[in-house]
């Protein structure tokens, strides 16, 4: 079933770039970053932190695809303490050029400590854009999909969820952007099991392509493995690069 659901997800992904290959010029419907954030701190208490990220949008007039990685690595006195892994495919065909869409989604994360060796979702929903113009975007989505989690213990979880989510992204003082990104994972079957996954975002141009950006990630969830921490976040300062 896990590989039927992925080769699924794969299959619509693979078809919605193949027919929109011919659509519009390629070099105009890429929009790409990498974004690499750093930072260490002496004295009494040594930490340091490194954070990158990359992201790729493809829009056409009938479809959008999404490509997004990122990475995180923290220690404290020479010692680690976090370590994350992220990866995510979406491909969301517009509907019958209205403001409705499909997706198919797949998502998966390593994080170490928080017990995760790795989580495996995916899933097929539908959304409605609100607004999507060049200053401003807002969206919500719906859908749903099989969580597949294997722990660092040895012990495995597979479940369903439900996947909502919201986004919001605006042009500030002319340049500037703010983005809010909030999805929600409520299990299907046991109601009092949910993650919550936020991100908001501010990112200043400080030339035609770099930008200084400040990103604030909390994650949230209702059902850790053990004795972990139900919520993690992280405070970032990176410089984006955008092509």
């Amino acid at each position: 079933m896990k590989i039927f659901i992925t080769g699924l997800i794969m299959g619509l992904f693979l078809c919605g770039i193949a027919g929109s290959a011919y659509a519009q010029d390629a070099n105009k419907l890429w929009k790409q970053e990498v974004s690499v954030g750093y930072d260490r701190k002496g004295g009494n208490t040594q930490s340091e932190q490194f954070a990158g990220t990359y992201d790729a949008l493809r829009t056409t007039e009938a479809s959008e695809f999404n490509a997004k990685a990122s990475t995180l690595y923290s220690g404290k006195n020479k010692k680690m303490d976090g370590q994350k892994h992220n990866g995510l495919l979406r491909y969301a065909p517009i509907l019958n050029e209205t403001d409705w869409f499909l997706f198919g989604k797949l998502e998966a994360e390593h994080d170490k400590f928080a017990g995760i060796n790795s989580r495996i979702l995916p899933s097929l929903g539908a959304g409605y854009w609100f607004v999507k113009t060049d200053t401003k975007k807002a969206s919500l989505d719906l859908g749903a999909g099989q969580e597949f989690i294997e722990y660092t213990d040895g012990s495995n979880n597979d479940s369903s969820v439900l996947i909502g989510r919201g986004y919001y992204e605006q042009n500030i003082f002319e340049k500037s952007t703010f983005s809010q990104e909030l999805v929600l994972y409520p299990n299907i079957k046991e109601g009092d099991q949910y993650r919550i996954f936020s991100e908001t975002k501010f990112t200043n141009p400080i030339s035609e392509a770099m930008s200084l950006r400040v990103s604030l990630i909390d994650q949230f969830n209702s059902d850790p493995l053990g004795e972990k921490k139900k919520n993690d976040s992280q405070l970032l300062l990176s410089l984006v690069y955008s092509f």
